[in-house]
């Protein structure tokens, strides 16, 4: 067996034996994470088109409104599904230094938000390396750990694989609360869990006014990338203290977590109370059995258990693990409530601990230990990867859908208005600066326009159609087929739509059609 270094060894066997082995992770955690994003990109069937992300389309490409918008230079977003005029109010400093580095590649954003993703993995491996040596975890010991805590998960892949479960009740599979899947799947998860770990971490190791100063301002920056993270360090840390602290010392170290409020208090100002993103805190999420939870955590819960037995250390090093465990732990709660709306956010990453403390605790073994659990918690992340590279309709779509898309890109204006078909209206906000009158599924409002949409395009007359456009203020339509250069059969001879572009694909035919603005419909 190996003993732990003592709480100062620790950072002195880490500047000595370098980060080479995070760098091996992340190249290695790359290749997997990334190549199925390249070959679905330059190899999709005939007469499609890659969307640009296999998981959760509808949210990625929300996101993707808010980056055209820090594109285009703006800091403060507005929403690109609520239709009615107002100025925009909301920050995210993750979506603007996308944009930001979107227009650096010449208006690339689905190119950018991969950059980006790849960019807070390492940052991300860096933290949990660098708890994983603060928690004495021996330099022998670090390759395999990280490689732990970059592949492990659940037993979602046999589930998936070996029954007929949907892949919603395999929930590493179909979650965030591994880092390979958030890797995989969600840059905006990856960029949270990085943040809270480093802010966990220097609020943590924190000695004197300037080191607490660096993990609260990196906690605020958390509060405006991924909220959920900023109330889970706020909690984490709280806990931690509360269990790593004399009494009369509690209140002194409780109170710079203030520091965290303004932040959150604007967080929750902007999705309780403004129209334009209140669907954030009315989502209603499809919230599994509690049986699913202990599938998906029960085998890193059972490794983190080696961590009680580990070798005694010293304060600062207990003190950190007891932080990890506080963490893990707050996984408890959530799945005791059940909970049917945003709680269940707050569970993305919560995996990551328990395979660090899983490893903190083989470290008192031969590191073969450690590869071997690395090995047996990783078939979902292979699952995860095999699902991927195949060519599944839902992210190879067809390719018209995304051409309109493209043509609206180049002739959208701030606050125009589009209507088309669901998809097309998705694609339409992430790509363009126009608004989706029938796009993001969570909008308020969207069944009813979804319903008012079908009988646009169906047994509606010319005026009716004309009257719903005016109240919408549309500005850019999609008709299926061709409709010829002004779409009189559809909207009147008196229309002032006129052709933009006629887009024919494998599997279908799509005219787009645009006017100006009307006077009446100006926005702020």
């Amino acid at each position: 067996m190996t003993g732990a270094p003592s709480a100062a060894a620790a950072p002195r066997a880490g500047r000595a034996g370098g980060r080479r082995h995070v760098w091996l992770v992340f190249l290695a955690l790359s290749v997997c994470t990334q190549l199925p994003y390249v070959k679905a990109a330059v190899a999709p069937p005939p007469g499609r088109a890659f969307v640009g992300t296999f998981h959760w389309i509808d949210d990625y490409y929300n996101y993707l409104s808010f980056v055209r918008q820090a594109e285009e230079g703006r800091f403060l977003f507005d929403s690109a599904v609520y239709l009615q005029p107002h100025r925009p109010v909301l920050v995210n400093l993750e979506w603007w230094v996308v944009g930001r580095l979107s227009a650096a590649l010449g208006g690339r954003p689905l190119v950018a938000y991969r950059l980006f993703g790849m960019l807070a993995t390492l940052a991300l491996l860096l933290g949990v390396d660098r708890w994983l040596e603060g928690c004495g975890v021996p330099p022998g010991h670090r390759l395999p750990a990280l490689v732990l805590a970059a592949v492990g998960g659940g037993l979602g892949g046999w589930l998936f694989e070996l029954t007929e479960l949907p892949v919603s009740r395999s929930l590493d599979l179909a979650s965030g609360m591994f880092p390979f899947f958030e890797a995989l799947a969600n840059p905006h998860f990856v960029a949270g869990t990085a943040l809270f770990v480093w802010a966990l971490w220097l609020l943590v190791e924190a000695s004197g006014p300037r080191g607490t100063a660096g993990g609260l301002l990196l906690g605020c920056v958390t509060s405006l990338v991924r909220p959920y993270d900023a109330v889970n360090l706020g909690a984490v840390r709280a806990l931690g203290i509360l269990l790593t602290s004399p009494l009369r010392r509690v209140p002194g170290r409780l109170l710079p977590l203030a520091a965290l409020a303004p932040p959150l208090a604007y967080d929750l100002w902007i999705f309780f109370t403004h129209p334009g993103f209140t669907y954030h805190s009315e989502m209603r999420y499809y919230f599994p059995p509690r049986v699913d939870f202990l599938a998906a955590l029960g085998p890193a819960a059972g490794l983190a258990l080696l961590s009680t037995a580990a070798t005694p250390a010293g304060d600062a090093v207990r003190r950190r693990r007891i932080h990890l465990a506080c963490w893990a732990g707050l996984a408890a709660p959530i799945v005791l409530l059940s909970p049917r709306f945003f709680l269940s956010q707050h569970l993305t990453g919560v995996g990551l601990p328990l395979l660090m403390l899983g490893a903190i605790g083989l470290a008192r073994f031969r590191p073969a230990a450690t590869w071997l659990a690395a090995v047996a918690l990783s078939f979902t992340s292979v699952v995860a990867v095999r699902i991927v590279l195949r060519d599944e309709p839902v992210w190879q779509v067809p390719a018209e859908r995304l051409q309109a898309a493209e043509v609206l890109r180049s002739s959208c204006r701030h606050g125009d208005v589009f209507l088309g078909p669901p998809d097309v209206g998705l694609y339409a906000i992430g790509l363009s600066s126009c608004r989706g009158a029938v796009s993001y599924q969570w909008a308020r409002g969207f069944a009813e326009r979804l319903a008012r949409a079908r009988e646009f395009y169906g047994s509606a007359d010319a005026a009716a159609r004309t009257a719903w456009l005016e109240e919408l203020c549309v500005t850019h339509l999609a008709l299926p087929g061709d409709a010829g250069l002004v779409p009189t059969a559809w909207l009147g001879v008196g229309t002032r739509f006129v052709r933009l572009a006629d887009l024919k694909g494998a599997h279908g035919e799509l005219s787009l059609y645009a006017r100006e603005r009307p006077a009446s419909c100006r926005t702020p």
